[in-house]
């Protein structure tokens, strides 16, 4: 029995080494798991503030949400009503990509400004083009252009002061549909 029972003893004392060797080898393995996984996460963080860096800023949202206002203007005139709602929705696009920023200046939240503008004057500027007014679309957009820069003097950039275009803003485009 004694025999027996030693027999066991050393069994076991076998077994727990071998087990004590596998468990350093899971710990191992975890650690160069873990390690891999804190580079992977260093270069993904580097990845994204390069990104970052590259992505348009709120001023250049700005400049572009000048322009498709101002393309949107011409093409009104033209009664261009197709260019018009194009330009519309341009202007809606880059006006979510701006709110997405979620920018604040000087204490006011840009995105909640966007927001209320898109729902009141850009749409009354949807209206107006539906119903083919000119009449109600420069009403509409001068009010468009009062929110504006009344969120410019607000957010302390009073110099910038966003009025109705007197030029196209760009001279390589046709204002009017084809065949008028």
């Amino acid at each position: 029995m004694v025999v027996l029972f030693l027999i066991v003893i050393v069994f076991l004392l076998i077994r727990i080494t071998s087990l004590g060797s596998e468990v350093q080898g899971i710990r191992d393995r975890s650690n160069r798991e873990l390690t891999a996984l804190q580079e992977s996460l260093k270069h993904a963080q580097a990845d994204l503030a390069t990104a970052k860096d590259l992505a348009p800023g709120l001023g250049e949202y700005m400049t572009t949400i000048q322009l498709h206002a101002g393309k949107l203007w011409f093409a009104v005139k033209a009664s261009n009503w197709d260019l018009a709602e194009y330009e519309l929705d341009e202007l809606k696009e880059t006006m979510e990509a701006a709110k997405a920023l979620n920018a604040e200046k000087n204490g006011i939240k840009i995105s909640g400004v966007l927001d209320s503008v898109l729902q009141t004057q850009v749409a009354q500027l949807g209206g107006s083009l539906k119903r083919k007014s000119q009449t109600e679309f420069q009403k509409s957009y001068d009010e468009t252009l009062s929110a504006c820069n009344g969120c410019h003097t607000e957010a302390g950039y009073n110099f910038i002061h966003i009025v109705r275009p007197s030029a196209p803003p760009v001279t390589n485009q046709r204002w009017e549909m084809p065949g008028k």
